[in-house]
């Protein structure tokens, strides 16, 4: 599903995630390939384009989540919200 974001917003996005994806932390110069901004929590499931809802993900990790907001946690077999880059530290969150 595509979704209009201003450039005000992408740009507020771009300087905030330091053109890297929030999921796997590599940069646009490392992949080659231009960002996605993905909806944290998806559209589908009643997310909203702003800012507390959007980072950069890598084309892998966007595709890889697709419209998941949870996931199986490998440590203790529970189910889990996966990171949320606008609420989450990263370094904690993948201790």
């Amino acid at each position: 599903m595509s979704t209009y974001i201003s450039e005000t917003l992408k740009k507020r996005i771009l300087n905030n995630d330091k053109r890297r994806c929030c999921y796997c932390l590599t940069t646009e110069a490392n992949s080659g390939i231009p960002m996605t901004y993905d909806h944290i929590q998806p559209l589908s499931k009643g997310g909203k384009t702003s800012f507390e809802n959007l980072c950069l993900a890598c084309r892998s990790c966007n595709e890889f989540k697709s419209d998941s907001t949870e996931a199986i946690d490998p440590s203790t077999g529970e189910t889990t919200p996966i990171f949320n880059p606008r609420t989450q530290k990263w370094f904690e969150h993948f201790q």
